[in-house]
């Protein structure tokens, strides 16, 4: 830290005077108004969950692909009379 900084803090953390007008009003106004924040958007559903699902849609995309080249190896397997 330099002299100049050094010299500056110093005399901000001296005690600062309060000086009171003698004559007239005085008063302080508080105003406890609402800041308002820019909104946040969250997510409706997690990560863990869409990845969940996204699993479950996997799996029944195997399952009705497995299911359908069994049911056209039977078809194929099957003789022509046996109906």
């Amino acid at each position: 830290m330099s002299a100049v900084e050094a010299e500056v803090l110093r005399k901000v953390t001296e005690k600062i005077d309060l000086i009171e007008p003698t004559t007239g009003k005085l008063f302080f106004e508080h105003k406890a108004e609402l800041v308002f924040c820019r909104p946040h958007l969250m997510p409706l559903k997690t990560q863990a969950l869409e990845r969940l699902e996204e699993m479950h849609r996997e799996t029944a995309r195997q399952l009705q692909k497995k299911r359908s080249t069994i049911s056209s190896q039977k078809k194929v397997s099957e003789p022509a009379g046996s109906q």
